[in-house]
């Protein structure tokens, strides 16, 4: 059966390849995307951050241009880019040319990004902060919601304000997911689509989240309860279930989402790896930094054997693996496939490896002094 996401001939485009050269760790890479789930893994800097950053940064800023005139499309879409990067990645005092992959002497990093319906976008960003060849109105693209490891729901009160007003330690994708997270929830009865992916959300934190002068609560059994007061993983799938009830998260739209199984225990984890299987059923683009085994594992298992799941989680599933070259090499290499098994170098396996090895070198020890 097949795997693919629902899809309609006129439907907004999604991501379809991105190609990133000098930029952060990534010297000369290709990567072709799923346009269900893509999953990044690999050991700490390597930039899957980094990259997941990129690819949001592409998606918000070079829809369909709001301007007409050619000069001013070109104009506008460059600056649009280069406060973004600096929003987005917060390089010391702005210098976006710091995200130019490091080397002596004048260099530029050059990025560009395809999509479904053909049109391209992309930049020249030089070590000097100067962005050119910017590329963008590649058409009307869906909302894109970009989730930090850091849950934002316990922050959310008060912080739209704030950020205008100070310099906080936060970079701009909290402050992007908090306006959307402000946004009303869609009036009327749920939808099919909905109710398919917010259902098994509610059920899990016993109760629905809402919105009330300006802080979330998530109401059930056990009454209204402040989100700030709830335990974290229960947080982070409610703002979730926000972004879907308020429409930021819909069909053909973008989640990008940074170790969502930070501070979950093992049955969330199970929950959240069927939640995110069933968006990118509803067609949602989903991109998604793991360091988890059981989370990686799952979305491998539904990969490998597509038939033998629930129909509302069957889609197309793509890993990639971000590995560190050798030592006489800067930045990383990356692999990728439909399984994990596919990849060159898995980390997460690797170590749970070296645990069973070494849980037998101590048996091996006891052993050896009896």
């Amino acid at each position: 059966m097949s795997t693919k996401p629902k899809t309609e001939p006129d439907a907004a485009p999604i991501l379809k390849s991105a190609s990133i050269k000098k930029f952060g760790l990534f010297t000369d890479e290709t990567l072709e995307f799923s346009p269900g789930l893509n999953v990044f893994i690999g050991r700490n800097g390597c930039g899957k951050s980094h990259l997941i950053k990129l690819l949001y940064t592409l998606v918000k800023e070079c829809g369909e241009s709001p301007s007409n005139g050619s000069a001013l499309k070109a104009e506008k879409i460059e600056n649009r880019l280069a406060s973004k990067l600096a929003g987005v990645f917060r390089p010391e005092g702005d210098h976006i040319g710091r995200l130019v992959q490091r080397k002596k002497g004048r260099s530029s990093a050059e990025v560009s990004a395809t999509f479904t319906n053909g049109k391209k976008c992309g930049f020249t960003l030089s070590n000097l902060d100067n962005i050119s060849g910017a590329k963008g109105n590649v058409g009307k693209l869906q909302e894109a919601a970009f989730l930090p490891s850091r849950e934002v729901l316990a922050l959310f009160e008060g912080f739209i304000a704030a950020y205008a007003k100070r310099e906080l330690s936060f970079d701009e994708t909290f402050n992007d997911i908090c306006v959307a997270l402000s946004a009303s929830q869609l009036r009327g009865k749920r939808d099919g689509m909905l109710d398919v992916l917010v259902k098994p959300l509610e059920e899990e934190i016993r109760g629905k989240v809402s919105l009330e002068g300006g802080r979330f609560y998530v109401t059930g059994e056990d009454g209204s309860i402040e989100a700030h007061l709830v335990s974290e993983g229960w947080r982070k799938l409610a703002a979730l279930a926000q972004l879907i009830i308020n429409g930021t998260l819909t069909k053909n739209g973008f989640l990008f989402w940074d170790e969502p199984e930070a501070n979950l225990n093992p049955k969330m984890v199970v929950q959240l790896s069927d939640t995110l299987l069933r968006l990118a059923n509803q067609g949602i683009q989903v991109f998604v930094v793991s360091h988890d085994y059981l989370l990686t594992t799952r979305l491998s298992l539904a990969s490998e054997y597509p038939d033998a799941i629930p129909e509302d989680q069957r889609c197309p599933v793509r890993f990639f693996g971000l590995a560190r070259r050798g030592s006489d090499e800067k930045g990383v290499s990356v692999s990728s496939g439909s399984r994990l098994a596919d990849l060159q170098d898995n980390p997460i396996l690797a170590e749970y490896a070296a645990l069973y090895d070494y849980e037998g070198s101590l048996f091996e020890k006891t052993q050896t002094r009896d």
